[in-house]
Formats: structure tokens, sequence, C-alpha cells
């Protein structure tokens, strides 16, 4: 990664002293030239974090429904039926409804924008707007509504139908074939689908949409100055194709009355968190919560890697991720900045009829809503919000990923990483290469300091990562851990690898006359790629690159249906945390498809208190208690780290054993070693 985001600086040494006084640049300077800052370091910004949906939903919800002015939510995807905020009821709706929100803020005269991705390819694989990209026939049949919409409306009009047993299309009625437990899901499909039909019409008056989708010109320049490029069709893979062509837009941002009052009551948030139901989870990531969406087939199929299939779950698996709440700053300048250059180009898009032609304009320079341009104040925070951008060539995140890599190295402390997809090669091997640059100065220099090599400071780095979603995924995740040294986890696609490299390098074919000759056999592409890999051991990462590294993934556990089960905790995550000084967190996951095709959003910060109270709170959660890092110190990241370890093995036997109580089968924790079984030799990034 080339070098370009630093700003050259000069330190004066003092001669008597002999010494100086510097600071890391974790934040990429050069972007924040005067004149010319395409990506403004901006220091009035007050930060909150929230961890899963329940936390930063129920924020949100009641930030929109105090707007006086404007609501911009930028989507991968919406579901209307999602309730935001919820009690404990089972079935649906459990409270309002993210449609139900908006609407009620557009007839308070609110303009409400609402900017989602959308692919006709695409969007009805992922299911990322209920009602428009898929559940587009509901149980209604004589048209859709467009009075009165409402998830209460939807409902009581289902259980009236059923309860005077109204006739439907064909012979019967709705009595006949329509059980009590299917009426809620029954109203929120046709709820979703009413609601879309409505909203696309301008039934709701200042709610407007516009769909997007991916740039398919765009991402193929963006993807060629990749190092590793995807792999293509001409290599019987669909790595490439699925990035070039179903490039999606994946930030999602949300920004609230952005210039009410000189953006007196400004709000924003930056979070890796959809708008969908199925994101929706507690901090507790209980195994079978009522609050969480049903789940239907694939959790009756739902297995552990390592274990026979364990289904009969009735919700949707507990999900991992993470909001930034930005008030009142600078910052919340870039968010709008973006939405609307994003809004605008969307006019275009003929994905829909309602798509218009109104233009926003991005902000010039000079002239923001004033109460945003307040002095910094000492509890305030000093932030940078990158992107991916295709459609710019803005590879901002990549920059930061690349970055705070390099000063991370420097410090030796702890690197911190939960992403939903650990799948870049390239990012590791950086991380490799700048450790590698420390050990060399540390031995060309410590002999006249008075240091040996085992004085040396090492650096703790901490990974948690879900199974990968799909089998094609297994490859990318392997090699990434593989440069690492961590590939061990992976057990299937090292059998598979292993398996083909004992297979004889050649074969007899028939050259013509009768004739026979010795052909090389040619690995697939996978395998080949794996060999090439230098996969350092514990000793080796530690010797040579002055590295400790752990990869975990997270189950739960609990006693249920008279037997103890576990499931995993899907991580939606994108947040990395160094040494209590830097953290970012946004919509980027840490794979190509992130770094290069999709548009995504992050927030960059350098306050150490946002840092270390969400280390610690994170860490507490993860462990069950026992491990928060406490003040950060280079000591107790040590212990953190051996007793993080070591809490991870013993999850594993405790999951692992084939009888017990609570004593013996209850984890402590979500904290285990990352294990796949599956192996795969098609990539998909």
């Amino acid at each position: 990664m080339p070098e370009s985001s630093g700003r050259i600086e000069t330190t004066h040494i003092d001669e008597v002293g002999r010494s100086a006084t510097s600071s890391l640049q974790w934040l990429l300077e050069n972007r924040n030239l005067k004149g010319k800052a395409t990506h403004p370091i901006t220091h009035n910004n007050k930060l909150a974090l929230f961890i899963c949906g329940q936390e930063a939903f129920a924020d949100i919800a009641a930030e929109i429904a105090k707007a006086k002015h404007s609501v911009d939510l930028c989507c991968w995807g919406f579901d209307p039926g999602m309730e935001v905020v919820r009690g404990n009821g089972a079935t649906w709706p459990r409270g309002e409804t993210f449609g139900d929100l908006l609407i009620a803020a557009a007839r308070r005269h609110v303009r409400v924008r609402l900017l989602i991705w959308h692919d006709r390819i695409g969007s009805p694989m992922v299911h990322n707007m209920p009602g428009h990209s898929h559940g587009t026939s509901p149980w209604k049949t004589d048209g859709q509504r467009a009075d009165d919409i409402s998830a209460k409306a939807s409902l009581a009009m289902l259980q009236d139908a059923v309860k005077k047993k109204k006739p439907v299309a064909g012979n019967g009625y709705w009595g006949e074939y329509v059980r009590p437990e299917d009426i809620p899901m029954m109203a929120r499909e046709e709820y979703c689908h009413s609601w879309y039909a409505a909203a696309f019409k301008g039934v709701f008056g200042g709610l407007e949409i516009r769909l997007r989708h991916g740039d398919s010109d765009a991402i193929s320049k963006s993807i060629s100055t990749e190092i590793n490029q995807p792999r293509g069709l001409t290599m019987g893979e669909i790595e490439k194709p699925g990035m070039q062509y179903l490039g999606t837009h994946h930030q999602k941002p949300v920004l609230i009355d952005f210039d009410y009052e000189e953006g007196a009551k400004a709000v924003g948030y930056v979070m890796g968190l959809n708008s969908v139901t199925d994101y929706w989870d507690t901090t507790a990531h209980l195994l079978d919560d009522t609050r969480r969406e049903q789940g239907g087939v694939n959790e009756r199929r739902e297995c552990l890697q390592g274990m026979a299939a364990d289904g009969g779950f009735a919700t949707l698996k507990p999900y991992q991720d993470y909001a930034c709440r930005i008030d009142g700053g600078k910052a919340l300048i870039a968010l709008y900045n973006n939405f609307v250059k994003a809004w605008d180009r969307a006019a275009g898009d003929r994905t829909h009829a309602a798509a218009t032609a109104s233009v926003s304009r991005e902000l010039p320079r000079g002239s923001p809503p004033a109460r945003l341009l307040r002095e910094a104040g000492p509890d305030d925070s000093t932030v940078q919000i990158v992107l991916t951008q295709p459609e710019e060539q803005d590879k901002t995140i990549k920059e930061t990923y690349f970055r705070a890599v390099t000063q991370a190295s420097l410090a030796a402390g702890y690197l911190y990483v939960e992403n939903q997809y650990f799948q870049y090669e390239d990012w590791a091997r950086h991380l490799l290469a700048e450790r590698k640059k420390v050990v060399a100065a540390w031995k060309a220099g410590s002999v006249k300091a008075g240091k040996s090599l085992e004085d040396m400071p090492v650096m703790h780095v901490f990974i948690v990562i879900p199974v990968p979603e799909r089998a094609q995924m297994v490859p990318r995740t392997h090699d990434t851990l593989a440069a690492l040294g961590q590939h061990a986890g992976m057990t299937g696609q090292n059998i598979m690898i292993d398996d083909y490299n004992k297979r004889p390098k050649t074969r007899r074919v028939r050259a013509g006359f009768g004739i026979s000759t010795e052909a090389e056999v040619k690995l697939p592409d996978v395998v080949r790629h794996s060999n090439g890999i230098n996969k350092p051991g514990a000793m080796t990462l530690e010797s040579e690159f002055g590295l400790k590294v752990s990869v975990a993934m997270l189950n739960v556990s609990a006693f249920d249906n008279d037997r103890w089960r576990y499931r995993e905790i899907y991580i939606h995550s994108k947040l990395m945390l160094v040494d209590d000084v830097f953290m970012t967190l946004g919509s980027a996951n840490l794979n190509q498809r992130s770094m290069a095709v999709d548009s995504e959003i992050n927030i960059a910060t350098i306050d150490r208190r946002v840092a270390r109270d969400l280390r610690k709170r994170v860490w507490h959660m993860h462990s069950g208690g026992l491990v928060d890092g406490g003040g950060g110190t280079k000591g107790e990241i040590v212990d953190a780290f051996e007793k993080w370890g070591n809490l991870m093995k013993a999850n594993r036997t405790k999951k692992l054993a084939k009888q017990g109580g609570a004593k013996l089968k209850k984890m402590i924790g979500f904290l285990l070693p990352l294990e796949d079984s599956r192996s795969s030799t098609i990539r998909l990034g």
C-alpha cells in the first residue's frame, strides 16, 4: 500500500536532552490538506457507541420520532415490517415498525429520503427489500391498499377475514386453510408489500424512495488496481463476475435534522447494522429469543461446525454488530455530502419509475449549518469519515486499514479485529511486512541500547470472525488466516489441500500412434495459491515478526429441550481497535469486495476514551466477564491474551463433552477457537 496518506512533518531534536516528541499519524492526513480536504479530519464531534441492534435501533427510533425537518437513510436493504423497538411478545408486531415510524415522520411534514441498493438479480437472492425484492404475492389477492397502511391495520384485516370466513379467489374461505399461528407473518408480508407499493406511488407525502445499483465500469476500474485480482470464469471461478456485475451499495448511515435550526439538533449514525429484521439482537445473544424474527427452514436445518445438525430453533440466530452516533460536529457534513451525491446519482437510475430528476447538490465548502462549526470541547472526538466509492475511485477505507496496521506495528500493544469477512490476504501480508521492519530495527539497535531480542515487546492480535457463511468463502478465509499461520481450524480445506498435494504429479496420457507420455497433473488454482503461502508457525511468528495471534468464533450455550445446546453467534461486525488510541467501524468488511467493489462508509477516531471503553465492554461481553484488558497496559494485554486463549480452549472442551450438567457443559462467555470442516476449490469473495 503506497504511503500516500501520510503527511510529512519535521520533528526537531533537543540537542541537550537528545530527545524529541512526535505523534503517530493514525488518520489520513494527506486527505485533510488545507484547501483540498477530500476527507476532512474534524475535532468537535460527540460520539456514542452501541453494541447490537437493540441498543442502536432504539436510539435511532427515538431520534426519528423527534425529527423536525429531515431524515436521510442510506441502506443496503430496508424492511418496513422490522420492529425497531421490541417488547417481549412472541409474534409480529412486537413494537413499532420501521415503516410506520417513517410514515409518522412524513405525516409530520418531515422530509424523508430513503436510498436503497436494489439489483434485479442480486436483491431477490439476498431478500434485502421484503415486499419488493420478494414477498410480492401476499395473501390479499384483490389489489394492494393505498390507505390506512400500518402494521396494526394489516394484522386486524387478516384476523377479520379469517374470523368472518371471507371468501377467497377460487373455492373456499380464509378460515379453511389459515392457522391462527400463521396470521402474524402473513399480515407482515401484506404490510411490507402494501407499504412499498404506496411509497413508490408517493402516498406518504414527504417520503421518497430512490433505488441504486452497482456501476460495473467503475467497479472494474477499481478492481484493476488490486494486487491480487479476483479469479474469473477462465479459471472456472465465479469470483470476478460476481464482484463486477453484482456490486452492491453497502453503506448504512442515517442523518437526522442536518440543517434544522442551523444544525442545533443534527445527529448522524455510521454503522454495520442493516435496516432488516435479521440484524436485531441483544447483547445477551440468547439461544432462542422470541424477540428475534421467526426462522423457518434455515433454523430447522441449522448446524455447527464439527457437530451434527441440531435444528428446532424457532427464531433467527443471534447477531453481533455495532453503530456509532455522532452529535453536532463537522463529521456530519461528510455524512451529508456522501448522501446527497449518492441521492443525485440515483436520480438517473432507471431501476424504478419512482426515481425523479430533483437534485440536492453537495454542500458548498464554507457554508454548512453554523452550529456544526462550534469550537471543539474537552469531551469531543477527532473523527475522519472514510469511504469505498467506486464511482469516485475512493478507497480511503482501505488506506485507513493499512495505515492503522503500519502504526499499530510500532506500538506493539494490541490489535483487535472483529469482522464478518476476514478474507483480505493483502492486509494480513501487510501486517507481517510492517512487523518484520520493526523486528529488524530492534535487532539493529538493541545492542547499543543494552537490550536483547527477548526484550522486544510482542504485538498481540485478537481476531474474532464467524464461520464463513458459504463454503465458497472458505478458500479466501483460509488463505488470509494461513498468511498469519492461523489456518489450523480450517480443517476441511487443510485436508483437501493435503490430499491434492499427495496425488501423483504426473499421469500417463495417449499422444497418438499408440504412444503414451507423461503429462503434468494441474492442481486447482486454490491449492496452488495456498501452496505458495509461507505459513509461519507460532515460534516463527513470534521470533521473526514479534506477533502472537488468536482467532476465535462466538457461540452461545444454554440448556434447552432437556439438553445442552450450542448456537453460532453470527458476527456481522466491521470493527478494528488498536492500543486504545484508534478505532474504526462502519459497513466495510475486511475483504476485497468492501475495499474495492461495494460502496462503504466507516468512521475512524483517535479518541482514547471511546476506544478504551468499547474494548472493555466488548471483551467483557465475549469472555463472560473474565477478561476486559483493564487499563490496556502492556502487562494487562499480555495477561488478557493468555486468559482469552485459555478460555477458548476450556469452552471447546465443555462444548464437546459427551455428557454433564451445567458445571461441565455451560460455556463461560461466547469464545471458542475457530473451526470449519468444509472445503472448496471455488472462490467467492
